[in-house]
């Protein structure tokens, strides 16, 4: 039993690296680490990404919907607004402080101007330049 054990290791060890050089022309084993090379692409062009191009993508925590937003969709809403705090008792005078801006763009692209609605966006806003 020991030696098919050995026969089969030593086979098996041989035929890898015999499809390694067949594959690659280089030998390699079990332990080396591989270095793959970078792909020199001169047909590639790279093209600027503007900010305006830019995009937040955010999942809507009650419609369970993913939503995208370029920046300048969003560039009329004030950035860095902290999100409501549904849990606290102050919620109320929170959305009472949210913008018309922001209610509309709200209404436009989730369909209501709730709080999970108005925090969906803020977090949009604010993951924009």
């Amino acid at each position: 039993m020991k030696k098919v054990l050995i026969t089969l290791t030593t086979r098996s060890a041989a035929l890898m690296s015999l499809a390694s050089l067949v594959m690659t022309s280089k030998v390699t084993t079990a332990g080396e680490p591989v270095n793959p090379q970078p792909v020199d692409r001169p047909d590639a062009a790279t093209t600027p990404v503007s900010a305006s191009d830019q995009k937040a993508c955010v999942r809507h925590p009650k419609l369970g919907k993913f939503f995208c937003a370029h920046a300048e969709e969003l560039s009329h809403l004030q950035k860095g607004v902290a999100e409501i705090d549904v849990t606290s008792d102050d919620s109320e005078k929170a959305l009472l402080g949210v913008t018309d801006a922001e209610s509309d763009a709200a209404v436009a692209m989730f369909g209501c101007d709730c709080a999970a609605s108005i925090n969906c966006l803020r977090r949009l806003r604010n993951s924009l330049p």
